[in-house]
């Protein structure tokens, strides 16, 4: 198969960034344990507003759309995982000595070493706390990112198919059900999804949409365990994990048609995503990804302090997302200049200029011929995940943020 190596721009991909990012931080204002009107808490209202926290499996479907065509484009497989290292450590750094500075203040910070080893941005089977409780989900980014150098040191780019493979056995049959869908982004970014079938079903993304969180929804219900349990044989029997397997495959079916119809612009989803307002929010989305933690804690200690919670009673929740909102936006809009844009761009020009410096870094295909290979495996080995770290009503920092998407560690 012939892959294309140039740099385009999907403006439905980068609209739905926006979206899966806005999902989530509704989710961390239904979570943070303020008080809210029934309509909000139960029903079916209720049940929607708390699949937000799947905004972020849809973010590993995009990952699994890009990111193949960004090893295309590298010279090296280092060359690539700098890269990445480059775009995500400077807001993550940011983010996590902000909140270690924070809790410091508040007189209840995390260690010198528990700082060291968020900032490293680990994979998800070492279970440590997360100083930014958004954070978690980079493990398995990295992870992802680290696998696919690996399988093409090994397989070069002439079996792609490798990657959703390697992928699978390392990070869902396993243990990882919650990356199912960078199976799916791999699958339609190498073109293996044009079958007539699923393009028909392809047009309708919405419906697919919410096929996915109804199904992923009904498993977290079922499987009686809280997010961090997520079907997992660590946290259920033998049984019920196998029981419940068909629907996590089920539910990777509907996401991943949804991301092919959504990745096409397909439907009234597609022109949603085109709107100014979700393109924006698509520029800045890893960092209004990263920073509203810190601006929620912030606000929510105001309201407790204030006694604005007592005064505002069911309101406080409504009240905490119109008044959180504006400056995560904010805060997020000058991350993305200033982090993402400025500090990300001279990173990334120092490393492009050492790679010209040092042409005896050699390109993907023919990695393992010599010592870099060995170097470069090496050096896709990072990182590590997330428990929960901020239940309501518990410390004074950990009520702050309230509780936050958990991972399956």
């Amino acid at each position: 198969m012939e892959h294309d190596t140039s740099a385009r721009f999907n403006p439905y991909v980068h609209g739905a960034r926006g979206l899966f990012c806005l999902m989530v931080f509704v989710y961390h204002v239904v979570h943070s344990g303020l008080p809210t009107f029934d309509l909000f808490a139960r029903g079916l209202l209720g049940e929607a507003l708390q699949t937000g926290k799947f905004g972020v499996e849809f973010f590993f479907g995009i990952s699994g759309i890009v990111i193949l065509p960004s090893l295309y484009r590298a010279s090296s497989v280092l060359t690539f995982i700098l890269d990445r290292y480059a775009r995500i450590l400077p807001v993550l750094w940011a983010t996590v000595i902000a909140i270690a500075i924070f809790g410091r203040l508040l007189g209840k910070g995390p260690s010198l070493l528990l700082v060291g080893a968020n900032l490293l941005a680990p994979p998800p089977f070492v279970d440590i706390i997360q100083i930014n409780p958004a954070a978690w989900s980079l493990g398995y980014e990295f992870l992802f990112y680290g696998v696919c150098a690996v399988v093409f040191l090994v397989s070069g780019v002439s079996r792609p198919l490798a990657l959703a493979l390697a992928v699978s056995s390392l990070m869902l049959v396993v243990y990882y059900p919650r990356a199912l869908l960078m199976i799916g982004g791999v699958l339609i970014a190498e073109k293996y999804l044009s079958s007539t079938l699923l393009q028909s079903l392809a047009k309708y993304p919405a419906i697919f949409f919410v096929l996915f969180l109804t199904v992923w929804r009904g498993l977290e219900l079922a499987s009686a365990t809280d997010y961090v349990g997520f079907v997992t044989p660590a946290y259920l029997s033998f049984h019920d994990w196998i029981s419940a397997f068909p629907f996590v495959v089920l539910g990777g079916v509907f996401g991943t048609i949804f991301l092919l119809g959504m990745s096409r612009g397909n439907g009234l989803f597609g022109r949603m995503l085109r709107w100014q307002v979700m393109q924006w929010l698509g520029t800045i989305s890893f960092s209004f990804y990263l920073w509203p933690p810190i601006v929620m804690a912030g606000v929510k200690l105001i309201m407790y302090r204030t006694g604005m919670v007592d005064a505002l009673g069911s309101g406080s929740q409504l009240f905490f997302l119109l008044v959180s909102l504006p400056p995560s936006l904010i805060v997020a809009t000058i991350s993305h200049r200033f982090l993402e844009v400025k500090a990300t761009g001279q990173i990334r020009k120092r490393l492009d200029r050492a790679s010209e410096a040092k042409p005896a870094v050699r390109p993907i295909n023919q990695a393992l011929d010599g010592t870099q290979g060995g170097n470069l495996i090496g050096n896709s080995q990072m990182f590590l995940i997330v428990r929960q770290v901020t239940a309501p009503k518990r410390s004074q920092v950990d009520c702050l943020f309230g509780k936050m998407p958990q991972p399956c560690a």
